[in-house]
């Protein structure tokens, strides 16, 4: 009776010792994934959010590509710690992209669906290469651009650049084709409202692509800057989300309500 009482003891300790050690790997594990610098459990690939917007994320460390199915634009998003190791991506513009947990989970915001998205990814993906460029092919952009702004828009906007310093400088070439296809996009992002019309109307009438150490968007008299840096190849150049963000805060138009 005492060795069955002894017995019993002894395995009622060893249960507990395996239960402490198993709760103390937990632990370690939990806190190892809370104090990780990685993001998520995030996977650069193709992800489908809310069954209806799909988009790839592509990993150009230290920041990652964003690039929505049928749209051009490519978006850097820049990466920022959360609670519980969560990561936020972030626009150049500081509106949240992407929210990563802890645990690996993606919510997708955007302008349709600020509350967010769940997204789940759907398989790979290769990073996005920016085709190459020539400065004729950016005169060419600037050119239609002024065309579509007139007929579509009744905006009288000439653009400027210095063509031969870009011609110069392939890396130049491409990353200028970029940035006047965003400075498009973004003037379209921001005349959503009369308001920025009228005031985009009255106080811009001609853009300047101009290369500097990095992107910014300025206004000189009746001159909206837009700068880019081709040594910085997609983070160079501004997003049009930045642009239209600057445009608001230029020409004093507040943010619409989502």
């Amino acid at each position: 009776m005492i060795r069955s009482s002894f017995g019993a003891f002894a395995a009622f300790l060893f249960l507990l010792c395996v239960r402490v050690a198993q709760a103390g790997q937990g632990t370690i594990a939990v806190e190892a994934r809370l104090s990780s610098d990685r993001l998520g459990h995030i996977e650069a690939g193709r992800y489908l959010a809310g069954d209806s917007v799909g988009f790839l994320l592509a990993d150009d460390g230290p920041d990652y590509l964003l690039q929505f199915d049928g749209s051009p634009e490519i978006f850097v998003l820049h990466a920022n710690s959360a609670a519980l190791g969560g990561h936020v991506l972030q626009y150049d513009s500081g509106e949240t992209a992407l929210q990563v947990s802890g645990w690996g989970g993606v919510t997708l915001y955007t302008d349709s669906y600020p509350a967010g998205l769940p997204a789940i990814r759907t398989g790979d993906t290769n990073t996005p290469a920016p085709p190459v460029a020539t400065v004729a092919d950016v005169q060419n952009a600037a050119e239609e651009d002024t065309q579509h702004w007139a007929f579509a828009q009744r905006l009288n906007l000439a653009v400027s650049a210095d063509w031969n310093a870009i011609a110069d400088d392939a890396a130049a070439c491409t990353v200028a084709l970029q940035a006047m296809d965003n400075v498009a996009r973004g003037l379209d992002r921001f005349e959503s409202s009369a308001p920025a019309h009228r005031a985009q109307m009255r106080r811009v009438s001609q853009i300047s692509l101009e290369m500097a150490g990095r992107p910014a968007v300025a206004l000189n008299g009746k001159r909206l800057i837009v700068t880019f840096d081709p040594s910085r190849g997609y983070d160079g150049r501004a997003s049009s989300r930045a642009i239209a963000q600057a445009l608001r805060a230029l020409l004093s138009i507040p943010q619409k309500p989502s």
